[in-house]
């Protein structure tokens, strides 16, 4: 830039200082509201200035019970579910009564796997009898040794088909060696 062009630009910016500072100090022009000289203050009229206790007090024990609105969000709530109507119950016979567990007169101590076919069998005592029994036999005719496996073998009563499954017990009073 030359110059006779910095000397342009310079004259171009004091020229618009100028006009600033005269626009903004010029007598007939309007004030930020509120700096007039001539505006006196004047406190509120108030007909008693004294604190009305009652009224904090009132206020203080005021409990805020939400509505469920959010606040924050100029959106409305969404409206409340109507309530679903309860089905009423029409009484009718009574039920019977659960059956009672099964109750196994034998336990079962243990499990043995033939050499030749690979069978397994259940050990069950009922006092001093023993029996040797395998999947899908029966004991005393009444129970079915459906499952066994190494510690627990279901048992099935042959009449009811009710279930049962026994754990495996430690043999008391056996051989002692």
């Amino acid at each position: 830039m030359t110059q006779q062009a910095k000397v342009r630009t310079l004259a171009g910016l004091a020229l618009v200082l100028a006009l600033i500072v005269f626009i903004n100090f010029k007598g007939g022009g309007s004030a930020a509201p509120g700096t007039a000289p001539e505006e006196t203050y004047r406190a509120i009229a108030l007909e008693n200035p004294a604190l009305h206790l009652e009224r904090i007090e009132r206020l203080r024990k005021l409990e805020y019970h939400p509505t469920g609105r959010d606040i924050f969000t100029s959106e409305l709530p969404k409206p409340p579910k109507p309530p679903t109507p309860q089905p009423t119950v029409v009484p009718g016979p009574p039920l019977p009564p659960p059956e009672p567990p099964l109750v196994v007169p034998f336990k079962f101590y243990g499990v043995t796997t033939d050499a030749r076919t690979g069978k397994r069998r259940g050990l069950f005592t009922n006092g001093d009898e023993v029996f040797i029994v395998g999947e899908g036999e029966s004991v005393q005719s009444r129970f079915r040794i459906l499952t066994i496996g190494n510690t627990s073998a279901e048992v099935e009563e042959i009449g009811t088909s009710r279930r049962a499954t026994l754990t495996m017990e430690a043999q008391s009073g056996g051989p002692q060696g």
